[in-house]
């Protein structure tokens, strides 16, 4: 048997680029963890269904037609419009990299276990969440993010003896972007690394293992969030040569 012509897919909106004078490209993550793009004729047309139902951070079900390059949408069923989260302009500086992060990473035909669902609970949280919180959720679905796609940094253990972080007594902790993560004072001489703050690397430890519950009620102050941020901006860089506008405008847009 051949390949079936249509498939339904359940997706999350992350991109959307203009095409002709009425069409859109939509960059989607399948249920299934993967990356895909379609086309939505006529989707720029103010009576278009699309408008609504494939806008960025909507959940929907989709039936989509195999095409020569690209698929193309056709029935939509909204599942989660995140509108709590769309009408809110702080929420969506901090949801924003959680999409453009999953445009950068995530690939075609690759499934992913567990993508979806992490990033669609993450953007439900913050739905709801107080606007102190929305960085915390950032950071813990970033660093889930990276563990997922199996480049998560060592944050609690030196990448070399192993001896804990709870064991260094100095404020400032070695982290090395080449070797994999928190690096101790005894093997620090041997590695190029910065300086971090340790109890940065600590709450990037907590965000880390923690359930978006838990990150909500342990109210992580802002200012640890956004130096998770920054450390989880660099990695991308170094690692993995993801550069994250959303993420860069986040750590500068001054909101919180």
């Amino acid at each position: 048997m051949g390949v079936p012509r249509t498939y339904h897919a359940t997706v999350l909106v992350l991109k959307k680029t203009k095409l002709k004078e009425a069409d859109l490209i939509m960059t989607l993550l399948l249920g299934d963890g993967s990356l895909a793009q379609a086309v939505a004729k006529g989707a720029r047309k103010p009576t278009s269904t699309f408008a609504t139902r494939l806008d960025l951070f909507c959940e929907s079900e989709v039936m989509l037609a195999r095409g020569r390059n690209l698929d193309i949408a056709s029935e939509t069923r909204l599942l989660n419009s995140h509108d709590a989260l769309k009408s809110n302009a702080v929420a969506v500086f901090a949801a924003s990299p959680i999409l453009d992060l999953l445009a950068q990473t995530a690939l075609p035909n690759l499934p992913v276990a567990n993508l979806f669902p992490m990033a669609s609970s993450a953007l439900s949280h913050m739905d709801d969440a107080p606007e102190q919180v929305l960085p915390s959720l950032t950071g813990a679905f970033s660093l889930k993010l990276l563990a997922l796609l199996g480049v998560r940094p060592q944050l609690d253990r030196c990448v070399v003896c192993g001896s804990s972080i709870e064991e260094e007594c100095d404020a400032e902790a070695f982290f090395s972007f080449d070797d994999g993560g928190y690096v101790c004072g005894r093997c620090s001489s041997a590695f190029e690394r910065v300086r971090l703050d340790r109890d940065t690397l600590k709450w990037a430890h907590l965000l880390l293992r923690s359930t978006f519950d838990e990150v909500v009620a342990e109210r992580v102050p802002t200012d640890a969030s956004f130096a998770v941020l920054h450390v989880v901006n660099q990695w991308l860089r170094e690692t993995q040569s993801v550069n994250s506008k959303a993420l860069a405008q986040l750590l500068s847009c001054g909101l919180f």
